[in-house]
């Protein structure tokens, strides 16, 4: 399984989804886990070639293109929106080939789910997303790293090792199409959480190491948390705090060990994890834990009690106790 930069949780079930995200030439796709098995499969890329289940005619229609090329699709944030009768939405960042989110039917009925492509909201040029979340309805925000047209490596690279301001958060929704949301200056927005009603945002500034609270007006609402770590994707845990996983590394460090790497070793042999209490916005509890086998942490999820922790190198996930020691799986 390369580089599993993100994971989601399947409702109500034992599956998780992995992106995958290489640098090495290879495709990337996603892959199935069992959690109970501990082993993961690359899921097969079928298609619907029909509307998104239960979209309206309208948002249906904007969200018809072409199936991505399996041999150059790279994955990178995920959300997944619970749908009735354990049809599910995924959303996927979706890079190589195309820039766009990738949208897929989870069908979580059976004994193994079954996931279908059925259709994409391609991204503006110049822009390049991380992060996606789904909003109630039919609409998502995604996040972007770097500002628009900024194609330029080392400019991006300046402007996160220097937290100076960079990026944005982009809202879809059928009928309306896309904007960029106004919001307080944030240094490389990476990811998002949003409440289940939909009137409150959360925002990882990575190059900045804090998180942020808004409404749905860009709005700050709470004072930032500040946190000795890069934070990366940002997911909800069953108990209602929020997780904030990455890595403990100054940017330019980070990248330049990444650009240098084909994704196999670890910069940083490491794990770091926030929990958030998202109405108060206070720090609960900071895990931070060195590794001999696993590192560049960027997302966790929390399965029966452990923390499922995905990176931006290797081939591996980690599964973890909070307060204890991890172990490899591929």
């Amino acid at each position: 399984m390369p580089v599993p930069e993100d994971l989601v949780a399947i409702p109500k079930s034992r599956w998780l989804i992995a992106s995958s995200l290489p640098r090495d030439g290879s495709s990337g796709g996603l892959f199935l886990i069992d959690t109970r098995e501990r082993r993961a499969e690359r899921v097969p890329l079928l298609a619907d070639g029909g509307a998104f289940a239960s979209w309206s005619a309208e948002a249906a229609a904007v969200a018809k293109c072409a199936p991505p090329d399996p041999a150059k699709l790279l994955t990178h944030g995920l959300s997944i929106g619970k749908g009735k009768n354990g049809v599910h939405r995924l959303y996927v960042v979706g890079h190589g080939g195309r820039e766009a989110i990738e949208l897929f039917n989870v069908d979580s009925r059976g004994d193994r789910p079954i996931i279908r492509w059925t259709g994409c909201i391609p991204i503006p040029e110049g822009v390049e997303a991380n992060s996606v979340v789904s909003l109630p309805g039919e609409g998502l925000m995604f996040s972007s790293l770097y500002d628009r047209g900024d194609a330029d490596w080392s400019s991006r690279m300046g402007k996160l090792a220097s937290a100076a301001p960079a990026g944005g958060i982009y809202e879809w929704h059928a009928g309306s199409g896309l904007r960029q949301i106004s919001m307080p200056a944030v240094s490389g927005p990476n990811g998002l959480a949003v409440s289940e009603d939909g009137k409150t945002l959360f925002v990882a500034g990575w190059g900045d190491r804090v998180v942020r609270r808004l409404d749905r007006n860009g709005r700050e609402t709470a004072p930032a948390i500040k946190l000795d770590f890069l934070p990366d994707n940002l997911h909800w845990a069953p108990d209602g705090t929020l997780l904030a996983a990455g890595q403990q590394i100054k940017v330019a460090d980070l990248f330049a060990c990444v650009s240098a790497s084909k994704g196999s070793a670890y910069c940083t042999k490491s794990w770091s994890v926030a929990r958030i209490d998202p109405g108060k916005l206070k720090l609960l509890d900071n895990w931070h834990r060195p590794s001999a086998i696993f590192g560049d942490a960027t997302t966790a999820i929390m399965v029966d009690g452990r923390l499922w922790l995905g990176a931006i190198s290797g081939d591996c996930i980690a599964v973890v106790h909070p307060n204890g020691a991890g172990e490899r799986k591929k």
